[in-house]
């Protein structure tokens, strides 16, 4: 950057205290309670500005990388950004399906290089933040639930009874290695079947008496990752998302939790356990950010990487802390309104 160096701007962020051993919660689909993360700090976020297109990002050795970073900023609007579509369209899940899933199955083919992408789950977030929000709602009721939440990918946060859910104000990262294990195989039965030889080959290492997070890179399984797709529906005014530079938190930092998910698609009100992972601080984490993020700007944060597990992240996976940040003088914005698209990446 030419002449001075942007500052920047601060922001609100919540860590679990050093030495606190934080419960988790008993809602689905959600983080422990805010209690749980004492350690509170205005920190400074590093715009990644300016923002490349997918076919520019290889040659942008200056910008955040996947591979590197944990997570990439691109710009990348989608059919439903051209009229007659509007932000409602993105609230439609009938209109997600038809556009956007062949969307990002594109976008992820070329970002990764991966064969096969699987599309999960959408999540809307369009409430200010509370602590028990629509996601506890969903999957709740197996007998009662609506189709949305019954098939596959599933739509999470767009039952009109509930409303979406709000912005998820604590570092954490949704799996651990053992988290992102349970997931494939209890998450829907829809991700079961698209990662059933990934599974085949974890069970068959498991039954010689192997360790996945040891064997499974060169066991001649494929390779295989989770990522989240994140865009905001219309400029972020307020609780942007932030995200951790992977080569700037340790192993050292990193705090297991459960988090409880409803056994989803399979007609029963059953859950079960993914572990992920909250964050204690370190002064060497460099938080990252779009600042003013538009609609047609996508933040792509890596979960987890079978293959960056068995090459020094066995901890985290690859994956990245991630958080929404409270900024200074914004509390009478109007509530953000994001998409996240998570999907199955498979080599």
């Amino acid at each position: 950057m030419s002449g001075m160096e942007h500052v920047p701007e601060l922001g609100k962020l919540r860590y679990v205290a050093n030495g606190h051993v934080p419960q988790a919660s008993p809602h689905n689909l959600h983080l422990p309670a805010l209690v749980e993360f004492g350690d509170e700090r205005m920190l400074p976020l590093h715009s990644v500005r300016p923002i490349p297109t997918i076919s520019d990002l290889p040659s942008c050795t200056d910008h955040t990388q996947l591979n590197t970073h944990g997570f990439t900023a691109i710009h990348h609007p989608t059919p439903l950004h051209a009229p007659p579509h509007n932000v409602q369209s993105f609230k439609d899940p009938q209109l997600l399906k038809q556009h956007l899933v062949p969307d990002i199955v594109e976008m992820m083919k070329q970002l990764t290089g991966c064969k096969t992408v699987v599309t999960e789950a959408f999540l809307l977030r369009t409430a200010i933040w509370t602590e028990t929000d629509s996601l506890a709602t969903h999957g709740e009721d197996a007998a009662e639930a609506p189709e949305l939440e019954t098939s596959y990918p599933q739509f999470i946060g767009f039952n009109p009874a509930y409303g979406g859910a709000s912005p998820a104000s604590k570092i954490h990262l949704d799996f651990s290695p053992n988290g992102a294990r349970s997931h494939i195989r209890n998450f829907h039965p829809g991700t079961a079947e698209a990662a059933a030889d990934i599974i085949r080959h974890e069970d068959l290492l498991l039954a010689a008496g192997k360790n996945p997070k040891e064997a499974y890179r060169d066991c001649g399984g494929p390779r295989w990752a989770l990522y989240s797709i994140w865009r905001p529906l219309k400029t972020v005014k307020r609780d942007p998302l932030a995200v951790i530079d992977l080569r700037t938190f340790k192993e050292a930092d990193c705090v297991p939790i459960d988090i409880p998910f409803p056994n989803l698609g399979t007609g029963t009100n059953s859950t079960h356990l993914e572990e992920g992972l909250l964050a204690r601080f370190s002064e060497d984490h460099k938080w990252c950010w779009i600042d003013n993020q538009t609609s047609e700007e996508v933040l792509v944060l890596r979960f987890f990487d079978s293959d960056a597990e068995g090459n020094g992240f066995a901890v985290s996976g690859g994956g990245t802390f991630h958080s929404s940040v409270e900024l200074p003088s914004t509390e009478n914005e109007a509530a953000r309104e994001s998409l996240e698209i998570r999907c199955l990446c498979i080599w």
